[in-house]
């Protein structure tokens, strides 16, 4: 996008109320036409919504999404967003540096999309479609005018297999795509029934497209960026205005002011001789503003309970299940309780430059490499030998020396920290490490 769209999007949405252009008394009329009024009182059908970041909803695409493609992609970006929210996990199925596993309801997708007789080809076709797309991003351009790019595959690997679970997809997503799903900070809401009764994808993205700008009286966008967003760019689909605005957006703007009394309404026009579209978005509906607060795994383990968030133990869950693929673990419960006391450890040694994942990985390697014995915290505690308290003594050890070279020589400081105790530190001739690291706790 333009740097003039990107100054557009500026600005939180969670803590302000729409600014976008209100109803009129006869537009509301209108809209509330058919619907059950009791005392004056409009009674409100239950509405479900989705929420999904500005990033995705205004993102370029390599292809276009047809109806199940995008809401099947919804569904899986809800399941991720719920999971980081601290609501829900039963449907992860793993975590981890590299990527996250889980498990979509089939029956999230409206029942009425598929054919009963062939819904196995439909969920194939829509799977494969979603496995297709990637996020595009342009980067530059650099002093020579070049241009750079960013190409991002969301799902590579899908999984429908009826005969083990007929009621569930499985979906690996690259760590590239999940980390940006949150934290939902600027975002659009969309009404998911409002969003089953369009027909087709090209209507749903332009939906999710005016939703995102729906705080906003008007907005313009550029005729390409707008093809790019709904994935038409690439193989030059509906190059030519005309085209474009008889087949896709006239049509999806009608479908969208047909179910208005439900959220938005949509005019717009393009000036002669320009290439840009000015949209004008109405909203009938008032947003649902509220604090997500998203957890993070670098969040601090309180020492006293000891228990990790959602996310924390799932990527610990997900580590040791792997680990134990290579290495026999006979007593879980222990290795996990280990694991939290260094990581407890750790989080008070560093402070706010802790990072779960690099400390967690690490300890990982050391359990496949059958070194790890016991918590390095451990290892700084007094151990009673009769009435007298002494600290464990750490002999120097080649192996130890060799390590702590290595990582030395690629700056891996913390991974130090965690994995050597002062005391094998000193014995192995890094006394000055420990000077160091204790100037930089003061």
């Amino acid at each position: 996008m333009s740097n003039k769209e990107d100054n557009d999007l500026l600005g939180d949405q969670l803590d302000q109320e729409y600014s976008g252009e209100q109803s009129t008394n006869s537009e509301k009329a209108d809209a509330l036409e058919g619907e059950l009024v009791i005392n004056g009182l409009t009674v409100e059908e239950e509405r479900e919504f989705r929420v999904i970041n500005r990033s995705f909803s205004l993102a370029e695409y390599s292809n276009s999404f047809t109806k199940i493609q995008w809401l099947l992609f919804i569904e899986i970006y809800e399941t991720v967003k719920q999971f980081y929210l601290d609501r829900d996990d039963q449907y992860v199925e793993s975590f981890s540096m590299e990527s996250i596993i889980i498990r979509v309801p089939v029956n999230k997708i409206d029942s009425k999309l598929f054919d009963p007789s062939n819904r196995s080809k439909q969920l194939r076709d829509a799977a494969e479609g979603l496995m297709d797309m990637r996020v595009r991003n342009y980067i530059g351009p650099n002093k020579q005018g070049q241009m750079g790019f960013d190409f991002i595959s969301m799902f590579p690997r899908i999984t429908y297999n009826p005969t083990d679970d007929k009621d569930h997809i499985i979906v690996k997503v690259q760590s590239e795509i999940y980390e940006e799903m949150v934290p939902i900070q600027s975002y659009a809401q969309l009404d998911l029934k409002l969003l089953e009764a369009l027909t087709t994808g090209n209507a749903q993205r332009l939906y999710a497209i005016f939703k995102s700008y729906a705080f906003k009286p008007k907005f313009t966008i550029s005729f390409e960026s707008l093809r790019r967003q709904m994935g038409f760019f690439e193989s030059n689909t509906y190059p030519q205005w005309k085209y474009f605005n008889s087949q896709v957006l006239k049509p999806a703007v009608e479908q969208i002011n047909k179910h208005k009394k439900y959220d938005i309404a949509v005019t717009y026009e393009k000036p002669r001789g320009k290439d840009e579209v000015v949209f004008k978005i109405t909203n009938f509906s008032k947003q649902r503003n509220r604090y997500a607060e998203v957890l993070s795994l670098n969040e601090v383990i309180d020492a006293k309970t000891r228990i990790p968030n959602r996310l924390q133990r799932r990527y610990l869950q997900t580590t040791l299940k792997n680990c134990s693929k290579n290495v026999t673990i006979t007593n879980l419960e222990e290795l996990m309780s280990w694991i939290i006391s260094d990581i407890i450890s750790m989080q008070r040694k560093v402070g706010l430059k802790f990072d779960f994942k690099h400390a967690v990985n690490s300890i990982s390697k050391q359990i496949l490499n059958r070194i790890y014995t016991e918590p390095f915290s451990h290892q700084h505690l007094l151990e009673t030998s009769g009435n007298a308290n002494s600290i464990k003594v750490a002999l120097a050890d080649e192996f130890i020396q060799r390590e702590i070279s290595r990582l030395e020589k690629k700056g891996l400081y913390d991974e130090i920290r965690l994995r050597f105790t002062d005391q094998e530190l000193i014995a192995n001739r890094y006394q000055y490490l420990v000077e160091q690291f204790n100037e930089d706790d003061s």
